[in-house]
């Protein structure tokens, strides 16, 4: 069953995420994962786009995406899983330096610290309607110009920080990953790839923490000195609820300050912080969010040991192409065509890198081994063509593609290898999308 069929009032667990290339990611980055419950909220009088609940924001689809799709487990709202709370003794959130560093990294920091007078640049970055436009006009007041990006129509602001005639800001178009999907979202990224900020500014709104918390992880990857800003705080508090700071700033590892850019509350906290972190160049604390794990198709576990093969194997080539390793490693992994063509890998490293995708599907156990792929191929009476394997099992229905490729398949009587599109096999009970070499 598909999304689009879901009544108003109906959850549903969402079972896999159709379509391909950017559509797919973007669908994913907006936390439309595997597993996760989302609830129909209202149909448009007709019938385009939906409004859907997803981890605890609301989200407008168009027909077509909402088509992608695939749910299961229906079950009326009433019966939905609330979210649990647990007791929470609140502390009072400290100032800068609230990390508790050791006296040795003190003194390593004072000696990567930038020398006095050397500009300073930010970058804000956050996902959409976060309220970066707001808080930008705090950070700089009456001290902004606006141009565009060069190369493209996307209009750029930057501004220099009040009380701190070094340190310019620029606001970016507003992004849900480092996957682009967009013009806009290309722009973002380019900018934090290529022009290497001195730090990031990542505004988040304090009420979808989940959904806007994926950006922050992929930021984090670049290595950049960052500090968060959890903004529209006097929402949350005004509805009854609260963040925990001091827990987000430990698990994260960056300094996270409370803000309401409306209201002007907290951002001189954020601009020292800011200063901080970019003054001595304090990276992100925690990269590895990954934990590894030997229990038996562990998904997590064989993510953590795939992106560690994939860092060592790949640092040369992400070195010499000017990317984060770990950054470049998971890219990869997620099939980013960007970071593909930038990372120029020889041909033995692609069999190579193939091979690390290849263990981590058959770990995970949610893809088809390639012995099993020609039996079904003999078994249809198929040609087989080389292929490897990009996404989950998903059910099993009648052959389910466009009719160009259709009729490519009747008349040739061949596995179609055009790019990820889904064939799904009748006579098999397994389901897979395949792509080309």
């Amino acid at each position: 069953m598909r999304m689009n069929e879901l009544q108003p009032g109906q959850c549903a667990y969402i079972q896999a995420v159709e379509g391909e290339g950017a559509l797919r990611h973007h669908l994913l980055d907006m936390g439309l994962t595997p597993g996760t419950e989302i609830t129909l909220q209202k149909i448009a009088p007709m019938g385009d786009p939906v409004q859907i609940k997803v981890r605890g924001y609301e989200l407008t689809l168009r027909l077509e995406e909402a088509q992608k799709i695939e749910i299961d487990g229906i079950h009326p709202e009433e019966t939905c899983n609330p979210e649990k709370e647990r007791a929470y003794q609140a502390v009072p959130h400290p100032g800068v330096g609230e990390l508790g560093k050791a006296k040795k990294e003190r003194e390593e920091d004072e000696a990567r610290r930038l020398p006095k007078g050397t500009p300073i640049r930010f970058a804000l970055a956050g996902n959409q309607n976060c309220g970066k436009t707001t808080l930008f006009n705090q950070l700089t007041g009456a001290n902004q110009h606006v141009g565009n990006f060069p190369g493209v129509t996307v209009d750029r602001k930057d501004g220099t920080i009040r009380n701190h005639p070094e340190a310019t800001v620029t606001d970016l178009p507003g992004i849900y990953s480092l996957s682009p999907y967009s013009n806009e979202e290309i722009v973002t990224r380019d900018f934090l790839l290529d022009s290497k900020p001195t730090g990031i500014i990542n505004i988040v709104d304090a009420s979808n923490l989940e959904r806007n918390l994926c950006l922050t992880m992929q930021l984090m990857e670049l290595g950049i000195p960052m500090v968060l800003a959890l903004n529209m705080m006097d929402e949350v508090r005004a509805n009854g609820g609260s963040a925990r700071v001091n827990e987000l700033e430990e698990i994260l590892g960056i300094p996270v300050v409370p803000i309401s850019a409306a209201k002007n509350e907290g951002i001189d906290e954020l601009i020292s912080h800011a200063m901080h972190v970019a003054e001595f160049q304090e990276p992100p604390g925690r990269i590895d969010f990954c934990p590894d794990s030997k229990q038996e198709e562990d998904p997590i576990g064989a993510v953590h040991r795939c992106i560690h093969a994939a860092v060592h194997m790949l640092e040369p080539e992400a070195k010499a192409a000017g990317l984060p390793v770990r950054f470049a490693a998971t890219k990869m992994i997620e099939n980013d065509y960007l970071i593909e063509k930038e990372m120029r890998l020889s041909d033995e490293k692609k069999q190579a890198f193939q091979q690390i995708i290849a263990v981590m599907e058959k770990e995970t156990g949610k893809y088809l081994p390639q012995d099993q792929v020609k039996e079904m191929v003999t078994e249809l009476g198929l040609t087989y063509v080389p292929v490897f394997y990009d996404g989950p099992f998903v059910s099993w229905k009648a052959i389910s593609t466009t009719n160009r490729v259709r009729e490519r398949m009747k008349n040739q009587k061949q596995i179609c290898v055009r790019k990820n599109i889904k064939i799904t096999y009748p006579s098999v009970h397994k389901s897979k999308t395949i792509k080309k070499c």
